[in-house]
């Protein structure tokens, strides 16, 4: 098969993948009776562990006080809680609740699925694999910086 052909099936599956994620994540958001920022947060707070309100706003996009209603609305449904900081107790973190770590494997699936998958291939395979993923990943985050700045700056006001 030419390689030019490899490369468009390959694109074709990662988009597919990506609709796929997305839709088991709005499942997912549906089950637990949130939306897809409060999701994303979750997700945020899951890989990143407890954070501030301020880094949370960051890494999600948002302002502070959007970040606070949506900490308030996870905090409600016991899906995350408010905690005081290790080293510096005046220090406010948000971190995930037991009560959602007890739900995650039942919605998200046990890890078996992405070891059992990820198992057949050779470590010089996996290094590839980490490498394009790695790569896929930082080009969509640049571009969702360049879009997001693009929108500021047509919404401000001209002088």
């Amino acid at each position: 098969m030419p390689k030019q052909e490899l490369i468009r099936q390959l694109q074709a599956e990662i988009r597919s993948a990506q609709v796929a994620v997305a839709a088991r994540d709005h499942a997912i958001a549906e089950r637990l009776g949130i939306n897809a920022t409060d999701h994303r947060c979750l997700d945020v707070l899951d890989q990143g562990g407890p954070l501030t309100a301020g880094a949370l706003a960051d890494a999600l996009q948002l302002s502070r006080s959007a970040v606070t209603t949506v900490i308030d609305r996870l905090e409600a449904l016991r899906y995350v809680r408010r905690v005081p900081g290790r080293d510096d107790r005046r220090q406010v973190l948000v971190e995930l609740t037991p009560l959602l770590l007890r739900r995650a494997p039942e919605l998200y699936g046990g890890g078996e699925h992405g070891t059992g998958l990820l198992d057949r291939y050779t470590s010089e395979e996996l290094k590839l694999l980490r490498e394009f993923v790695r790569a896929d990943r930082e080009y969509h985050e640049r571009r969702a910086a360049e879009l997001s700045d693009t929108r500021r700056s047509r919404s401000r006001p001209r002088s």
